[in-house]
């Protein structure tokens, strides 16, 4: 709507991009608004590793509890279900070195190597759960291997490309966090189909 807005998004656009972590700040005493929920779409976008800064805390934690302010986070920004949330008052420096302690933790997390083995064995208790039929037009995954870090990227083998809806790689997504332990950073998903050339995201 005016341009100190447009180059402000420009400039944080920039550094969501060159970030390994990202510090997502916002004000406890103010709504979320277009540009914040811009900025998650974009963090989302990029795999960033994220930590959803609450500031002002001080100044709000009279009126909402930090659940009830988590919840209103869920639903105005559920993009970033995975990013962590710290409630600061930067005034005071309130809780700023836990915010940086998570920050690094998040950055091994993302720079986590999985090996093959490890990894297949979580790809098995995914396909026992949801791909163990052998009726056909049903999705199944083969194997697996970890083909990148920051963000952490799986390449899964599997038979059909287009049976794996967004539901299942949401699912997927989640269940992988949970078994290898990185719940708090985003995974990236790639898929191929074993038989053929083809790839996707």
């Amino acid at each position: 709507d005016n341009s100190i807005e447009f180059y402000g998004y420009t400039r944080a656009e920039r550094s969501v991009k060159r970030a390994d972590v990202v510090l997502f700040m916002m004000d406890a005493t103010t709504p979320l608004g277009q540009v914040d929920k811009k900025l998650a779409h974009l963090i989302a976008e990029e795999y960033k590793p994220c930590v959803l800064v609450v500031n002002k805390w001080d100044l709000a934690k009279g009126f909402a509890s930090t659940d009830d302010y988590a919840d209103y986070m869920s639903k105005v920004i559920p993009n970033l279900p995975h990013a962590p949330i710290a409630f600061t008052t930067a005034k005071d420096g309130k809780n700023i070195g836990g915010v940086l302690d998570l920050a690094t933790e998040l950055f091994k997390q993302a720079s986590v190597k999985v090996s093959t083995g490890k990894l297949n064995k979580v790809i098995e208790i995914l396909r026992q759960e949801k791909t163990s039929s052998k009726r056909a037009g049903v999705p199944r995954i083969y194997y697996g291997t970890q083909v990148s870090v920051r963000p952490v990227s799986i390449l899964l083998f599997v038979n059909r490309i287009n049976l794996f809806d967004e539901n299942f790689r949401r699912y997927a997504v989640n269940r992988l966090g949970e078994l290898l332990g990185l719940e708090e950073v985003p995974i990236r998903l790639l898929f191929r189909e074993r038989t053929r050339r083809s790839f996707v995201e």
